[in-house]
């Protein structure tokens, strides 16, 4: 065999390994196509048929821009007023979320009001799907939301809020106005003392956040009762000099 016949038969082999690899790489390809194909297909059955099963989906959601085109007709309570007097009554709350856990079938929220806090829980039943229960879960820390539930005795007292004796069953929940996922500071984090949180390791705010994000820091319970302490002292001390006769000399609202 010349040398010719030798490149010429080692050119073929050559040509015929790159063609099967070729088709080899194409096969590859067209197998990843055809999975990524029957994903998709499977992930858009699935939340079809999600949409479909979700029967609470009037239940639940975020309020579009509210123009006072119409009027609820409905009372909110205050969360300090939620005690075991109102046990079985359904009621309207307004209030934050504070912190929210999901846990299986059920997701458990801590709603807070000023300084008063009171736990929810909101579980798939009757009255809620799973993905309002996924909802709920998903809803960012001080989001402001209207909740429709039924207020329910405990059999052990809910150390962790100040109505104890009770939890809220959660019917319906609308977001109000929700909170950016990202805040400048957390409570939990402002209303820790400095000194625990140095022990601990745990994270301590400094005054020049604070200051920078008084908004949020006003939230904390400390700062409510510091302005509930000054407020109440201030209306002693005008009832006491009203009581002996005194006036209160104001400033002219007309510059």
């Amino acid at each position: 065999m010349t040398k010719e016949q030798v490149k010429g038969s080692a050119e073929e082999e050559q040509q015929a390994a790159q063609s099967k690899k070729a088709l080899k790489k194409q096969q590859k390809e067209a197998e990843k196509a055809a999975k990524k194909a029957e994903k998709q297909a499977k992930l858009a059955a699935d939340q079809q048929t999600t949409e479909e099963d979700d029967f609470a989906q009037d239940r639940y959601g975020v309020y579009a821009l509210m123009q006072s085109q119409e009027k609820p007709d409905r009372s909110l309570v205050r969360v300090c007023e939620l005690t075991p007097d109102r046990a079985e009554q359904t009621v309207w709350v307004r209030a934050r979320v504070h912190t929210s856990r999901a846990k299986g079938k059920q997701c458990f929220l801590v709603l807070r009001q000023q300084q008063w806090n009171v736990q929810a829980l909101v579980a798939v039943g009757e009255k809620a799907s799973k993905q309002m229960v996924k909802f709920c879960a998903n809803i960012t820390k001080e989001s402001i939301v209207d909740v429709e539930a039924v207020v329910q005795k405990v059999e052990q007292k809910i150390e962790s809020c100040s109505q104890q004796d009770v939890e809220l069953h959660i019917q319906k929940l609308f977001v109000v106005s929700q909170a950016e996922p990202r805040l400048p500071l957390q409570l939990d984090d402002a209303v820790r003392p400095e000194v625990e949180g140095d022990e601990e390791g745990r994270a301590t705010v400094n005054q020049d956040t604070r200051l920078d994000n008084r908004v949020i820091d006003l939230r904390t319970t400390t700062s409510q009762a510091i302005f509930r302490l000054q407020s109440g002292r201030a209306n002693q001390s005008a009832m006491f000099v009203f009581e002996l006769g005194a006036l209160s000399g104001c400033a002219t609202t007309c510059g």
